[in-house]
């Protein structure tokens, strides 16, 4: 290999012009720098220590080829930083392990036209996400799965609550407390496949997550909403948008775990809340809470009407895993106090003469509403149950924190 010394001699002369009028220790301490980088480019080893161009050096491998004994070994140099940062995001939405919520949005239960829909939240790593998952009624009741999905949504955060409004309308509650209206079905935006999810109208006024929320079977253009700072809203969702109609900021003094719009008049609604207290409402009057059980020796967790006394009954489930059967005509006072867990009550989900209860574990029961004696429990799942809806007359699905949809045959 030629040696170098003839080009250090011109980089020296070239300096020394450059620098003419300068002080002799600053042109030597110039020159230092400069002849030492200059004598690494031009040794053998230049390119492994002091490389010109990194990315030729720690480049992605044409193959990924690892000893057996390091396949799956994070440790292992595959891609640099830069290229693993550079990678487009997996936006594909996902079923997560944690199924939240389950709707149906048939009028008539015992029909099969209409769609189950199921929202899943990730609860693990460093980003909690949800994704709401929509499958044909029909094939779910024939086949006892899921099949196919008609369509369904990847959400930025966890998703809380979800509720048909209408046959096409979905009222969803986000943990951001945000709220969202979306369209579910129309021949005229895709009429080959009818089934495209459109957002109809969507606000964020809750200060913190949404906790519950209850749509009126009598008023399809009203919901209702509630969040952990104890305010309730009331939504519009008349006008192709979502408005906040009235505002209620200090319904109650703690987290509202229950509401429970009117079967029969879309002015009137119940809330409980971990404040002990229970509450009915109309939105018509000036002062529109009226205190219908309080001062309970336990917190509240969900609200009911009874479906076949559509007035008057209505259910409350405490944490010590009581229900509470209160008329309203008599408040401040229960007709019947049946115990059924030793655990929080979670869901009330009353059916004809039956009466489907699930607390916070992994068992679910359904009583007669008469004598509330038990007729049906069932603990074959493997973690928390957190939702449960009537699939017929006869039938009862429950979805949880085990990631499966299960089906209850309740003779």
């Amino acid at each position: 290999m030629p040696k170098p010394h003839a080009e250090y001699a011109d980089t020296v002369i070239s300096k020394l012009n450059q620098e003419k009028g300068t002080s002799a220790f600053d042109v030597a301490k110039k020159l230092y720098w400069l002849l030492f980088f200059e004598s690494l480019r031009a040794s053998n080893k230049c390119n492994k220590m002091l490389p010109l161009n990194c990315s030729f050096i720690y480049k992605t491998p044409e193959k990924y080829e690892p000893p057996d004994n390091l396949a799956d070994d994070t440790n292992y140099p595959n891609l640099n930083s830069r290229d693993y940062a550079k990678r487009p995001l997996n936006h594909t939405t996902r079923m997560y392990e944690a199924w939240e919520c389950i709707s149906i949005n048939s009028p008539d239960i015992e029909e099969d036209d209409g769609n189950v829909v199921i929202a899943c939240n990730k609860l693990h790593g460093r980003e909690w996400c949800g994704s709401l998952w929509g499958f044909e009624k029909r094939h779910v009741t024939n086949n006892k799965d899921l099949g196919k999905p008609s369509f369904k949504l990847q959400c930025d955060s966890l998703i809380n609550c979800v509720e048909f409004v209408t046959k096409n309308i979905l009222f969803l509650a986000l943990n951001t407390g945000k709220v969202q209206v979306w369209s579910t079905y129309s021949e005229v935006r895709n009429d080959k496949n009818p089934y495209c999810l459109f957002l109809i109208g969507e606000r964020c006024e809750h200060t913190k997550p949404v906790t519950s929320i209850s749509t009126f079977e009598t008023n399809e253009c009203k919901a209702l909403s509630g969040c952990k700072n104890g305010t309730v809203k009331i939504w519009d969702m008349g006008c192709a948008d979502l408005f906040c109609q009235k505002s209620f900021q200090f319904a109650h003094s703690d987290v509202i775990t229950g509401l429970a719009a009117s079967l029969t008049d879309d002015n009137v609604f119940l809330t409980c809340s971990l404040d002990k207290s229970c509450l009915i409402w109309d939105d018509r009057e000036t002062r529109p809470a009226f205190a219908l059980y309080k001062n309970h020796n336990v917190r509240f967790k969900d609200v009911r009407w009874s479906v076949e006394n559509k007035d008057c009954i209505i259910y409350l489930g405490d944490e010590s895993g009581y229900i509470l059967t209160i008329d309203k005509r008599s408040p401040n006072k229960y007709l019947d106090k049946s115990k059924y867990f030793d655990r929080p009550i979670r869901k009330i989900k009353p059916h004809r003469d039956n009466l489907a209860v699930i607390a916070d574990k992994n068992i679910v029961k359904v009583s007669k509403i008469a004598n509330h004696a038990v007729r049906y429990e069932n603990s074959d799942s493997q973690h928390f149950i957190r939702d449960c809806i009537w699939l017929r007359s006869t039938e009862l699905l429950t979805v949880g924190f085990d990631g499966k949809l299960r089906f209850h045959e309740v003779e």
